[in-house]
C-alpha cells in the first residue's frame, strides 16, 4: 500500500443523511471540505475529502498534516478506481503571515 502525506485546511465538516440511488438504504455522508496546501502553506487546490468512519471523531475545523494511502475501493461509485483514503490526521499550526512586532516601551 502506497502511503503520503499532505498540509490541508478544512473549512467545513458535512455530515448528512442520504439515500442510495441505486438501492434505496439510508447511509451517513460525511464529508470535508478542505484546501489542498503547498510547503509554504498557499492553497494549491480545493474540493471535498471523504472521511473514513473511523476517523470522523477527528475531523475538525483547522489544518493539519493528512496521510493517505492508495487503494482500490471494491464497492460505489469508485469501486475499481485507484482511490486516495484518509489514514492519519495531525493538527499543526496554521501558517499565515508572520504576526506584527510588538510595539517599543517607551
Amino acid at each position: 500500500m502506497s502511503k503520503f502525506s499532505s498540509m490541508i485546511q478544512v473549512f467545513t465538516v458535512e455530515n448528512e443523511e442520504k439515500t442510495s440511488a441505486r438501492t434505496g438504504n439510508k447511509y451517513q455522508h460525511f464529508a470535508a471540505r478542505c484546501a489542498l496546501l503547498d510547503d509554504s502553506g498557499a492553497i494549491v487546490n480545493v474540493g471535498a475529502l471523504r472521511v473514513p468512519p473511523a476517523m470522523r471523531d477527528q475531523v475538525k475545523v483547522g489544518a493539519f498534516r493528512a496521510g493517505f494511502a492508495l487503494q482500490v475501493p471494491d464497492w460505489g461509485d469508485q469501486k475499481g478506481d485507484i482511490v486516495a483514503v484518509l489514514t492519519d490526521l495531525t493538527p499543526v499550526q496554521n501558517r499565515g503571515p508572520a504576526p506584527a512586532p510588538a510595539p517599543k516601551a517607551a
